[in-house]
């Protein structure tokens, strides 16, 4: 069956339109997790070096749909950061 998987952070939405087909809906929703994760890896590599100021933490969200359009699955990633100011 064919799911698909959109992602929301602090850009807004983005909507899968193209989806990829799973064996079941339980392997759909562990590859948008695996996705979540990834992408919070990914976001968090660039503040590392750099912190925002301000930059209160990272938001991420993941809704995998069916063929028919029903979310069948949501994960929800939050992480806060609180930056400490440099000594010296």
């Amino acid at each position: 069956m064919r799911y698909f998987t959109d992602f929301t952070d602090d850009r807004g939405l983005s909507r899968d339109e193209e989806g990829l087909p799973f064996a079941d809906c339980h392997a759909a929703c562990l590859s948008a997790t695996e996705a979540l994760v990834e992408a919070a890896q990914d976001r968090l590599r660039v503040r590392a070096d750099r912190p925002a100021p301000g930059d209160a933490g990272l938001v991420l969200e993941t809704r995998v749909r069916d063929a028919t359009g029903s979310t069948v699955f949501r994960a929800r990633l939050t992480l806060d950061l609180d930056w400490q100011a440099a000594d010296g």
